[in-house]
């Protein structure tokens, strides 16, 4: 059975976002364990590379990652 782990505006916290997720028994070994990203991963907090890097660690099938107003911002930027 597929469980479902759903965040948003994490703005970079990372060490938050994994307090988190272990609180709530995420396993990422778990092949039915999904992420669904709310938007806002990036921005404001210390760690965006962490927080991309771990989105960006999770097999396809196991992510799903709405886009929200700082990644607009940030694509604007780089644009």
């Amino acid at each position: 059975m597929k469980k479902y782990f759903v965040f948003g505006d994490v703005h970079s916290f990372y060490d938050e976002l994994m307090e988190a997720l272990n609180k709530a028994n995420f396993d990422i070994n778990n092949p039915n364990h999904i992420v669904i990203s709310l938007g806002d991963l990036c921005d404001r907090g210390p760690k965006s590379k962490e927080v991309l890097t771990f989105i960006n660690s999770l097999p396809e099938d196991r992510k799903i990652c709405v886009i929200g107003n700082h990644e607009l911002l940030m694509e604007d930027m780089i644009k």
